[in-house]
């Protein structure tokens, strides 16, 4: 045990993306125990709930990303029919939430705040502490290709994730004892499918043998496997008498999720569009950085909301991301409770 002094807490918020809005539902459940951080640091979509949580606005953040649908997301993108930079100019989101703040400036919010992005042109990971507070977020925020990048001090900045997607060391820079990290990006789905990554694995003699059956073994979704189940639950009801019915509708079964495979399986082998090859180059890109960063600067405390199922762009889906993010930090509140004790 640790002398009885309060620890300093700080808060790193990762990126994440549409995944990012998980950070609400773990700050908020934070609240609930009684932790309050001293200092908060954002990458990305966690630097857009960082200031908005140091600024007091953390209740009013949930209410307007609980209200987002796919035509209120549609009506915030503005187009940027250039191309110079980016597909959107990522002005209109920001300006809509961060407008009727009352802090103005970084410096002026109530709870030290820093976001991170990343220089452009040198590469050099830059940390937002002082100025704009709307500028600072929508630097931090330019996913490259996808948001223009911006121009502060003489520098055009872009995405803090491209540099250090989960800002622990900045946390400890400004003066944290203990930080407790949220990364929203590791509960992902594998990058290869499991049928995928068996291609190799499949013997030639099975495919000679069974040349009309599918060679990639496929198991069954748990939707096949239930509807199976209904089918063989209705016909054993009727008894022997039915044996013949029910071998001729069960063949009739296999065939259909036979063809559902095989739709499935086609899906996987089209070409991924451009926003989602950018959107997973860019995960990939972040978990690999990510990782290396945290062997040298680890969390006291890592809170990972399972969110893997919600795609970084799937910005209608924020409820979700939030009820997951409250949801994980509540089923870690004793080892929280432990982990900050520890540090007393």
């Amino acid at each position: 045990m640790k002398s009885g002094c309060e620890p300093r807490i700080g808060i790193a918020l990762g990126s994440g993306a549409a995944k990012g809005f998980a950070h609400i539902g773990v700050l908020k459940f934070l609240d609930d125990m009684g932790i309050k951080p001293h200092v908060i640091a954002g990458t990305s979509m966690g630097a857009f709930v960082g200031a908005a949580y140091s600024a007091g606005y953390l209740e009013k953040l949930e209410d307007w990303v609980r209200l987002l649908d796919n035509w209120k997301v549609f009506s915030l993108l503005d187009i940027n029919w250039t191309l110079s930079g980016g597909i959107l100019g990522g002005k209109k989101p920001f300006r809509t939430f961060f407008d009727n703040f009352e802090f103005e400036n970084i410096e002026d919010l109530p709870i030290p705040f820093t976001a991170v992005a990343t220089d452009l042109h040198s590469g050099q990971e830059i940390w937002l502490q002082q100025g704009n507070l709307q500028d600072a977020v929508s630097a931090s925020c330019s996913i490259p290709g996808l948001l223009s990048a911006k121009s502060l001090s003489g520098r055009w900045l872009v995405d803090g994730a491209v540099v250090n997607p989960v800002p622990v060391d900045v946390c400890r820079a400004m003066g944290a004892t203990c930080v407790i990290a949220v990364d929203v990006t590791e509960d992902g789905a594998p990058l290869m499918q499991p049928q995928q990554a068996q291609v190799q694995k499949v013997v030639s003699q099975e495919s000679a043998e069974a040349p009309a059956q599918n060679a990639y073994p496929v198991s069954k979704t748990r939707a096949e496997a239930e509807a199976e189940a209904e089918i063989t639950d209705q016909l054993e009801i009727d008894g022997e008498s039915h044996g013949v019915i029910f071998s001729r509708l069960l063949e009739q079964g296999k065939e259909q999720f036979n063809q559902f495979r095989g739709l499935r399986n086609r899906s996987r082998e089209t070409s991924p569009g451009m926003l989602d090859t950018m959107s997973q180059a860019m995960a990939i890109l972040e978990r690999r950085h990510k990782r290396a960063r945290m062997v040298g600067a680890p969390p006291d405390v890592l809170i990972m909301p399972k969110v893997g199922s919600i795609g970084g762009l799937e910005f209608s889906r924020a409820a979700e991301a939030v009820d997951a993010g409250e949801a994980e930090a509540r089923r870690l509140r004793t080892w929280i409770e432990d982990m900050v004790q520890n540090h007393r």
